[in-house]
């Protein structure tokens, strides 16, 4: 489509009555009082009608901009600011770190407008130039977060700077919104990231290193996906919310026709009822998270975790115990050598890890109950769950159970939204966090559909309520039998453990040596500090460990509060910290 209106654009311009006016109607062109054109676009002046180029040599000039690795455009106009911003960051100017430029337009006749009015050489000259021209919303963060980069860390493209010039998208308002609305949640995300990391990576560290041995005996998500290939059955979601105390009654009955994936808090409360799931998804580190099957036992179940986990859950009686990929280095590191485990994803709660698993295993309905992110008749848990049982047990007449109930609710920035019958419910920052989640999973995954069994919960785009679905999965849907639960298959066997262990040990030593001769160079006051110190950071680029320094790297938010001189040192001491955490507990545990 596009190369076609190029050619037309083309063949146009070698006419004698062409005219670009003719094509790009939606700009009226004009001179500005030093000659250069300007544009109008709906009454609106796109630049200056004195001087375009100084006006956005004054912009390129900013001091917030020359700070920032990276710029994002969210419109251009005809170009005038990214042109000059190009000239500065080719020119090399003392000051200025910019280094990546980000274009963002969803009608690339805009796009060829602005390339046919002006000359946009010093641009196409840029390394580091990402143009995300026509490109739909939910594409754009995969696209632009810099993930290749060590000086990345926690913060990627919310670090940036976004030039969002209101007159320059007013041309689609309702796209602008979103790619804005799109980065604040991504930021949101990334400081809820950075602020978990900091807290939990040492129980990460530890965790993973107590756990390792396991790889070697347990099956991986992986090879159990290779049992559900001939196998078309709806999945049921069950969370701990206060909405599947209605959906007990059923579950017998959707047992016979779905498998049942359940999320750790749901355990106590479905074995109550004498329903065992089919799986069981644990992946939070926390002691906590271990304490909601701790002291259970499900003889039927699998146990879907990661080696992150507190290490007690893998005493857990069960049918068997199936390892997912970790989303931290230590594991990625073995996954890496051996092969795929089979990733649930990063989302924040483990309903999302739950959802991915379903979706692994090639479900093409999803049906959720008790996922309500949100209070309904201002509840917290289902009863009988163990995060209700907590609360029982640990109160008193000073911490009752209705002061808790209230804390949880009112603690987390209280916010309202809507259920599928369009009432008020109450909500939360975080659990909106969790539902923006799962809206922009769904919207990637268009093949499986998802259904709410419960109204009561919290409207989610991309999750329906549905009546006639729901009378289909529980009387018209096939019946499962003995063999569909039947999830034999080969193991892939993990032989070269032992060597890549060793191979582990050597990378993370080496990593380490390379930190601490970051630290030196930046408490060394020579001419060259700059050149060693990039030599360093090409070697830790290439080391097999690169994650976990950009895990480890300090957020901006980190670095504004730790301020020091140079900043590499503040960078790189946090890293040293991080590394030799890494160091101790191999030691502790070591194989």
């Amino acid at each position: 489509m596009y190369k076609a209106e190029i050619d037309y654009i083309s063949t146009a311009s070698s006419k004698s009555d062409f005219s670009a006016q003719s094509i790009f109607n939606f700009w009226q062109i004009t001179p500005a009082k030093d000659g250069n054109l300007i544009a109008i676009e709906n009454n609106i002046r796109l630049h200056s009608s004195y001087n375009p180029v100084r006006e956005a040599t004054q912009f390129a000039n900013q001091n917030d901009i020359s700070q920032k690795k990276t710029v994002i455009f969210l419109g251009f106009g005809l170009g005038y600011s990214v042109n000059e911003l190009s000239k500065i960051i080719l020119e090399n100017k003392d000051g200025i770190k910019t280094k990546k430029l980000i274009l963002i337009e969803p009608d690339p006749i805009h796009f060829f407008a602005a390339l046919y009015y002006l000359d946009w050489s010093s641009v196409f000259k840029i390394d580091q130039l990402i143009m995300a021209i026509g490109c739909p919303v939910n594409s754009l963060m995969a696209l632009i977060e810099n993930s290749s980069s060590i000086n990345t860390g926690h913060d990627g493209v919310s670090a940036a700077f976004i030039a969002a010039n209101q007159a320059f998208m007013n041309h689609s308002m309702e796209y602008f919104a979103q790619v804005q609305d799109l980065i604040a949640r991504n930021k949101r995300k990334n400081e809820i990231n950075a602020a978990t990391y900091n807290k939990f990576a040492r129980l990460w560290i530890k965790n993973s290193f107590s756990n390792l041995h396991h790889i070697k005996s347990l099956r991986k998500v992986q090879d159990l996906k290779k049992s559900f290939a001939n196998k078309d059955f709806p999945f049921v979601l069950v969370a701990a919310g206060p909405s599947l105390q209605k959906i007990f009654p059923q579950l017998n009955e959707l047992k016979k026709h779905a498998y049942i994936v359940c999320v750790e808090t749901a355990l106590r409360a479905l074995l109550k009822e004498k329903i065992e799931p089919d799986f069981i998804i644990l992946s939070d580190p926390q002691y906590w998270a271990y304490r909601h099957i701790a002291g259970l036992k499900s003889p039927s179940s699998i146990l879907i975790t990661e080696i992150s986990v507190f290490p007690p859950a893998f005493r857990f009686e069960c049918k068997e115990i199936v390892l997912s990929s970790s989303l931290f280095p230590i594991g990625e590191f073995f996954e890496n050598k051996a092969g795929s485990f089979g990733s649930l994803g990063a989302g924040g709660s483990v309903a999302t890890a739950a959802w991915n698993f379903c979706y692994e295993m090639g479900a093409k309905k999803i049906f959720t109950a008790g996922m309500d992110l949100s209070f309904p008749a201002k509840e917290t848990h289902i009863k009988g769950s163990s995060g209700e049982q907590t609360m029982h047990s640990v109160s008193s007449r000073l911490t009752s159970v209705e002061k808790q109930s209230s804390s949880s609710i009112f603690g987390a920035n209280a916010e309202y939204a809507f259920d599928y019958k369009n009432n008020c419910v109450q909500t939360d920052s975080r659990m909106k966090m969790f539902a923006w989640w799962f809206e922009s999973r769904l919207s990637e995954c268009t093949e499986t559909k998802t259904f709410t069994l419960c109204s009561e919960s919290m409207k989610i785009p991309g999750i329906e309520y549905s009546e006639e679905e729901n009378e289909w999965l529980l009387s018209s849907a096939p019946e499962l039998s003995e063999s569909d639960r039947h999830f034999e298959s080969a193991q892939e066997k993990y032989i070269n453990f032992d060597a890549d262990y060793s191979d582990f040990e050597k990378n993370l030593n080496n990593l380490s040596a390379l930190i601490n001769k970051a630290v030196e160079l930046c408490l060394i006051n020579s001419l060259d500090v700059e050149e060693r110190l990039a030599d360093v950071e090409r070697e830790i680029g290439e080391n097999p460990l690169l994650e976990i320094i950009k895990l480890a790297r300090p957020s901006e938010k980190y670095l504004e509060t730790h301020k020091t001189e140079p900043k590499e040192l503040a960078v790189y001491t946090k890293l040293q910290e991080e590394l030799n955490t890494y160091i101790h507990f191999m030691k502790k545990f070591h194989l």
